[in-house]
């Protein structure tokens, strides 16, 4: 009998998210398809641990406690939004640069790697001007707009992740993926300009691009993950070969 290869998906957040948006995928997505949610510190049940510096530290970490599974990994990709995209492209192109085989980034809400917006220094700013320019521009996460003993909480990581999606840029020693770049903008997206998004051309030859009726957090007025609806049309782009059982 022939069967379906599994394809180990590893999912990271915006800055500051929790995981609850991937753990409901897991519920839906084709039973070939594994979820693979790494624990950060600074969020849920590392919630009070230093959140890491940069987006460099973050996949090297994420490398560090994944190894078994990476390895024994036959397909893997990797999808994340907004600071996460940046994460989950450092550690695809990191992969590769070791010779793993990497099937495909799901890239949401952000800008290319190699393409700089003008800084925010979000670092600087006061507690309560941050949530403010958060909130103004529609780049606070609606699960904790009102939830103020939450936001206290989860203010460091805020921070810091914020941070580092800002002053990430695409180190010299990373080469073009070879895997195709699956990328999702909100065409009401008050911080990640089209032209910035589109510059991810920069990043791969083989880029799929999908405007959404949404802003960065790519959900309807309903509450719809519109980003998963779009994801997984895209994962039959990325078919499971048949694997085939083997004659003793």
């Amino acid at each position: 009998m022939s069967g379906l290869r599994t394809l180990t998906l590893v999912c990271f957040p915006h800055a500051g998210g929790g995981l609850g948006r991937f753990r409901s995928w897991r519920e839906d997505l084709p039973d070939h398809v594994e979820v693979v949610l790494p624990d950060l510190p600074g969020r849920e049940g590392r919630l009070f641990d230093e959140p890491l510096p940069d987006v460099a530290s973050v996949s090297a970490y994420a490398m560090r406690t994944l190894a078994a599974r990476i390895a024994r990994s036959e397909r893997l990709a990797f999808a994340g939004i907004s600071y996460g995209a940046l994460v989950a492209y450092d550690m695809a192109a990191r992969l590769e640069a070791s010779g793993k085989r990497v099937e495909a980034v799901f890239a949401a809400s952000q800008r290319a790697p190699s393409t700089p917006l003008p800084p925010v220094d979000w670092r600087s700013m006061g507690d309560a001007e941050l949530l403010g320019e958060l909130a103004a521009i529609g780049g606070l996460s609606p699960d904790l707009t009102d939830e103020e003993e939450l936001l206290e909480l989860f203010l460091p990581t805020l921070r810091a992740e914020l941070h580092a999606s800002e002053s990430y840029l695409r180190p010299g020693t990373h080469d073009r993926l070879r895997c195709p770049v699956f990328l999702y903008h909100g065409i009401e997206d008050a911080l990640i300009p089209t032209s910035s998004a589109l510059a991810w051309r920069e990043e791969t030859d083989r880029l799929s691009w999908r405007s959404l009726k949404a802003a960065h957090f790519l959900t309807g007025p309903d509450g719809t993950d519109l980003w998963y609806e779009a994801l997984l049309q895209d994962l039959a782009s990325c078919a499971p070969r048949p694997a085939l059982d083997r004659i003793p």
